[in-house]
Formats: C-alpha cells, sequence, structure tokens
C-alpha cells in the first residue's frame, strides 16, 4: 500500500485527503497545529445548537456573537467566530514573520485553517482564466465536480453560469433579504440596459446547508447549527472512517526526500520534542504563505525576494433610494447574498466581482460615535433601510504583489525568518479599478444602488487571504520557485504543494473551491505515476 503524508488541515489539504481516500489505495496521515475552539465556548455553542432561537439566553448568545475586531491592518475588522480569535492566534507559526505594513495574521493554526473564518463563497474560475495555467478548464471541471458534490452547495441557476458554470445542481438559496430581493428584481427588468455595461448579476454560490437555515442572523460571528462548512468536517468524517491517522500539536519545519521516499521533520509544539516522518509522497498544504516559507526553508533558497501574487480587496457601501422595512427586525442570514459581476473591456478573463451584503449588526457598529447616539435613531433607521455593502476584489495583475524574503534560520531556531511587504500600491492609478467604479455607477440607476464612491476603502496588504502563486505551476520550467501540473518543485518528484501557492495567478473571484479542486486534481495524478 502506497502511503501520503498530509501537512494541515484546511480546504487544499481536505482536497487531497479526498482524492487520496477515494482511491482507496493509500496509508494516510495527517500532520497539523490542529487548534481548536476553546472548550468553554464550544459548550456554550452546542448548548444553543440543541434548541431554537427563540429559546436561546440572552446572556449565551451575546458571547458567542462578538462582533469582529478592529484590524491592525487597513481593511475590514477581524472577523472572530463564536467570539474567539482561535483561526489567527500564534501559537508558534507566525514566529519569525515580520509583516511590514501587511496583514501579519497570514498563517492559521486552526484544525481546518481559515474555513473556519471564510465566508463561504464557492465559485470556480472562468474557463479563460486558465489561459495562462499548464492546466485547462476542461482538466479541472472533474475535480470541480468531486469537490461540489462533497461539501454542501447552495446556490441558483441564473445568468453569472455563463461565466461560472455550476457543474452540480445546488440546493436553494435560504430567502434573500428584502434589499437583495429588489436588486434582483431590478436586474430582472433592466438586464437589457445593464448588459452593455459589462455587469452581470446573480445569487451567492456557499457552502452552506441551507435546508437546515433558520435565518438567525449570526452568519458572520459562526454557526451555531454547523451549517457553513469547514474541511475540518472532511477530517471528520474521515477519521470517523478510520480513512487516515490526524497528528496534532505538531508544527512542520522542514520536507526532505530521496529517491524512495519523502520526509517531514515536524515540533511538537506543547513539548519541543522532534519527530521525523517518512512517506511515499507528502502533500504541503499549510496555505499560500506557510507554505511558502517551509518550501524555500527547506530548499535553502535563502535571501532572495519571491513575488506572491494577491487579488486586492476593496470595501464599498452602496445606498438605494427606496427604503425596506427595517432589517433589524427581521429573520436573516447575513452571508453573501448576491453577487456582481464586471467584465472589464467585454474579457471573461479580466473580471472584477463584488459580494454584495445586506445589514448586519456590524454596519451600525461601524459608524461614527456621534451617528451612534440616541438623538441619532432616526439617521439610524433610514440608514439601515437603505443600505448594504459590497466586498470588491482585482485580478492579482491588476493589484500590487507581496514581496517575501526568507533567511536562514537563527541560532536555536528551526523556521526560517520571513519577511513580508506590499510592493507601492498607487490605487490613483489604477485604470482597472477605475473602469469597475465607472460601470457600478452607470449600472445605478437600473439597480437602485448607489455606490458611495467617497467611503471606498481598499485594504492593505495581505488583508484579502486571496494571495498565491509564489511556487506558480509553470510546466517545463527550471525555475526553483516554480511547479510542475503535479505541485512538485523542481527536481522533487515526491513533494507536492497543493495549495493557492501553486496559482499563476489569483482572479479576482472566490478561489477557496479552486483551491480544493486543484489539490483534489494534483493528489489524483499522482496515483498514476510510477516511480
Amino acid at each position: 500500500m502506497r502511503s501520503a503524508l498530509i501537512i494541515g488541515s484546511g480546504p487544499a489539504a481536505a482536497g487531497v485527503a479526498l482524492a487520496l481516500s477515494r482511491a482507496g489505495v493509500v496509508d494516510i496521515s495527517v500532520i497539523d497545529i490542529g487548534l481548536d475552539l476553546e472548550r468553554e465556548t464550544a459548550s456554550r455553542v452546542r448548548e444553543v445548537s440543541a434548541i431554537t432561537p427563540d429559546q436561546w439566553p440572552p446572556n449565551v448568545v451575546t458571547s458567542i456573537a462578538a462582533p469582529p475586531v478592529t484590524s491592525a491592518v487597513k481593511g475590514l475588522p477581524q472577523k472572530r467566530v463564536f467570539g474567539s480569535d482561535y483561526p489567527y492566534r500564534d501559537v508558534g507559526q507566525l514566529a519569525g514573520i515580520v509583516a511590514d505594513r501587511v496583514n501579519g495574521a497570514i498563517v492559521s493554526p486552526a484544525y481546518g485553517g481559515f474555513s473556519t473564518v471564510w465566508g463561504a463563497q464557492v465559485m470556480p474560475f472562468t474557463a479563460a482564466t486558465f489561459s495562462t495555467w499548464p492546466i485547462t478548464a476542461a482538466q479541472m471541471q472533474p475535480h470541480y465536480e468531486a469537490i461540489l458534490r462533497h461539501i454542501p452547495f447552495a446556490g441558483h441557476d441564473d445568468d453569472l453560469a455563463d461565466l461560472f458554470p455550476l457543474f452540480v445542481p445546488p440546493k436553494p438559496l435560504p430567502e434573500l433579504s428584502e434589499r437583495s430581493a429588489r436588486a434582483m428584481v431590478a436586474y430582472e427588468r433592466r438586464r437589457s440596459a445593464i448588459a452593455p455595461l459589462g455587469v452581470t448579476l446573480g445569487r451567492a454560490r456557499l457552502a452552506l446547508e441551507s435546508s437546515g437555515c433558520v435565518r438567525c442572523g449570526l452568519c458572520m460571528t459562526g454557526c451555531p447549527y454547523s451549517l457553513i462548512y469547514s474541511s475540518s468536517s472532511t477530517f471528520d468524517e474521515l477519521r470517523r472512517r478510520g480513512t487516515l491517522r490526524y497528528l496534532h500539536g505538531l508544527l512542520a519545519v522542514e520536507v526532505s526526500e530521496s529517491a524512495t521516499h519523502a520526509y517531514v521533520d515536524a515540533r511538537e509544539l506543547r513539548s519541543g520534542q522532534y519527530h521525523h516522518f517518512t512517506a511515499d509522497r507528502v502533500f504541503v498544504a499549510c496555505g499560500a504563505i506557510g507554505t511558502t516559507r517551509l518550501m524555500l526553508g527547506s530548499l535553502k533558497l535563502f535571501d532572495r525576494d519571491v513575488m506572491m501574487q494577491e487579488s486586492a480587496q476593496f470595501v464599498l457601501p452602496f445606498v438605494s433610494r427606496a427604503a425596506t422595512k427595517d432589517p433589524r427586525h427581521e429573520p436573516s442570514f447575513t452571508l453573501n447574498q448576491f453577487n456582481m459581476v464586471v467584465r472589464v473591456d467585454g474579457s471573461a478573463r479580466d473580471v472584477s466581482q463584488l459580494h454584495f451584503y445586506s445589514y448586519n449588526p456590524a454596519f451600525v457598529d461601524n459608524l461614527p460615535t456621534v451617528f451612534r447616539s440616541r438623538v441619532a435613531t432616526g439617521f439610524v433607521s433610514r440608514f439601515v433601510t437603505r443600505a448594504s455593502v459590497a466586498l470588491g476584489y482585482l485580478p492579482s495583475w491588476a493589484s500590487p504583489a507581496l514581496r517575501l524574503r526568507v533567511g536562514p534560520p537563527l541560532s536555536g531556531d528551526d523556521a526560517a525568518p520571513l519577511q513580508i511587504k506590499r510592493e507601492p500600491a498607487h490605487w490613483s492609478r489604477n485604470r482597472m479599478l477605475r473602469k469597475v467604479l465607472t460601470a457600478v455607477t452607470r449600472a445605478a440607476p437600473s439597480l437602485d444602488l448607489w455606490p458611495v464612491l467617497p467611503k471606498l476603502a481598499l485594504s492593505g496588504g495581505a488583508k484579502s487571504y486571496h494571495f498565491g502563486g509564489s511556487f506558480p505551476h509553470s510546466e517545463g520550467s527550471s525555475d526553483p520557485v516554480s511547479t510542475d501540473r503535479l505541485g512538485r518543485p523542481a527536481g522533487r518528484r515526491r513533494l507536492h504543494l497543493v495549495d493557492a501557492s501553486v496559482f499563476p495567478d489569483v482572479p479576482a473571484t472566490t478561489f477557496t473551491l479552486t483551491i480544493m479542486a486543484n489539490a483534489h486534481r494534483i493528489a489524483s495524478e499522482s496515483l498514476a505515476v510510477v516511480e
């Protein structure tokens, strides 16, 4: 029986584990930091998950529905899970990382990685995106399908399917908010006027077990009913079936290989003891930056600049002339409700995507203090009945890159120190951003969605969490910081990088589904390799 070792438990690791387990011929081990929600908080969540929202104790709900906290880097506040920061907490994986004016919480120690705190959007890349990849859209399709059949999948067959195929039939989404429903009705009525602008609207596609949604409004702070997919659930299932061995509390510090085997050295975080693992193949899924650091250190590629691409994020509020009922008194689900896609110059590759969110309490929490006083009650009521917010993205080729540099480990340390900074961002000269904002503004009269352009907020470096491409797939390249179609660096046969570090570029669309699908593809194709 062939053996495989997976490093990590995030979406890429889940894609690999799923492919290998279905092959039925692989002895699978997983090593992971594996930090989980605190026991006391988990107990509160179990308490509310066993009853309906009308029975929830107010004090318990308050404790698990803590709002996001201010980030040290420009952009969205840091989203918490049931009030906990455990997906970002440094338990050793961030030691030695110097983030120069960029987001420093970039390697997750969590069981499930950042899928414990993500927005659950699952859309594929457009076929045109793969024009720069050594893999075609047709070759990716069966792996998209495999992932979508495994995870909960809710969505709608609409105009977005022209660019972003559904691949498998989705389940219905929860009922839209009144604000979102009005936008979709307006789009249906004015589609012919909006289409020439390069603007398309469609319902969100979410990794959500929608049939169980009670619209309690806590999606953005943690679903008490565990309806939002996390890759930890894939590992829970495989562990219950005895398909793999899961070892947590371990930080991988070096990977290597010989002609016959691959090796991983890992440090046990609690005791400091070192462990040596051997397998036929190793799949590195530490997240793009964690994987880059581990590989640069293991390959001894010190003191050289390595570029990482990021799909830059921006936050844009919208107001509508027509008011809705006060959403604070209506049941809701607060994940992404619909998407606006802007095709710049009609391109299926130069695409920007905006994810629209209806009211949640953060809308009011982030108003200036003067507007949250009692005397401003009327203003707040008018605001929440007209407001929505979009998170927008630009593709990596229209975004500032991240510059990474790894140095030799310092005396007594086992992890290579990493410096990360963002390339200068000249937003005022960003041609694509200007075109996107122009199209959105021109569509506003038809949709009654008016962008508040003076409030456009551009996020800081690494804040989008949509970054990768430090070891891009590049068939036939001898560059030590490139990989073949199986994610193997030049000269390596048994070490496979499987997360976004291998993306040739990062388009401005949701990318976790493609991370999982590409990892599934790499693992599946590796089974056919004969050494």
